[in-house]
């Protein structure tokens, strides 16, 4: 639980730099406070003025859409908008900049199982383009990191996978149920990379404890033991 929207981060700053062209994150969220601007993940680089798109890579609600955006511009921004605080949302976003055609798949969104593919924004980036992931900058997930300290996160998150160097799909995420919902399944056999690391808050000692054998923990920052949630994508009920 990212509790108040105004402190709460996890944050780490890779000791090498490795794939800049290609990574994907992989995350369950439940929002908290809708209509607002929070950070589900962000790489920035330290600047005393405004970076360009090289140097600032975060995925972010925007308002009640979701984008991937750089500093200048939005990558990608969806029509679509995310607005039941009851409900898990299952996010991936996949980059591999290496791709020359077609354009539209070097920055890829899924949402619940399925691709995004109607968006109010969509600026890809060029070929090869490298962006400031998996650089030895700050790597935040809740509000941005550098010299900028807001955007911060409101609401829960699960699962979360940061994959080092592969563009990959949601089904090595999550899987189909009896009733046709998306779920979360145990994952098996994925390659982190390097900087990868997978966030599963199952220490409530130690929440940012990286289980994808990397060792990659991330620092905690005003989230307590008691910030891990009974509520999770595959224990979540309705409420009458």
């Amino acid at each position: 639980r990212f509790e108040d929207g105004s402190s709460a981060l996890m944050q780490r700053t890779p000791s090498s730099t490795t794939d800049r062209k290609t990574f994907t994150i992989s995350f369950w969220m439940k929002r908290g406070n809708i209509g607002t601007t929070s950070i589900l993940f962000c790489a920035t680089i330290d600047h005393n003025g405004a970076p360009d798109d090289t140097e600032f890579f975060d995925i972010i609600t925007d308002g009640d859409t979701l984008s991937v955006a750089g500093y200048t511009q939005r990558w990608l921004q969806t029509t679509q908008v995310f607005r039941d605080p009851s409900a898990w949302y299952h996010i991936v976003v996949a980059c591999d900049t290496t791709i020359s055609s077609p354009a539209d798949n070097r920055v890829r969104m899924y949402v619940n199982g399925s691709e995004v593919t109607d968006f109010s924004t969509r600026n890809n980036p060029a070929e090869d383009f490298l962006f400031p992931v998996n650089s030895q900058v700050k790597h935040n997930i809740s509000s941005r990191s550098g010299w900028l300290s807001d955007g911060f996160y409101d609401g829960y998150l699960a699962e979360y996978h940061f994959i080092d160097g592969t563009a990959l799909t949601p089904s090595s995420f999550g899987e189909s149920g009896d009733y046709g919902e998306w779920k979360p399944k145990k994952v098996s056999g994925l390659t982190y990379g390097t900087n990868g690391f997978y966030l599963d808050f199952a220490d409530s000692g130690n929440l940012g404890d990286d289980e994808s054998g990397n060792g990659n923990d991330l620092t905690e920052t005003n989230i307590a033991a008691t910030d891990q949630m009974l509520d999770t994508p595959t224990n979540n009920f309705c409420t009458l």
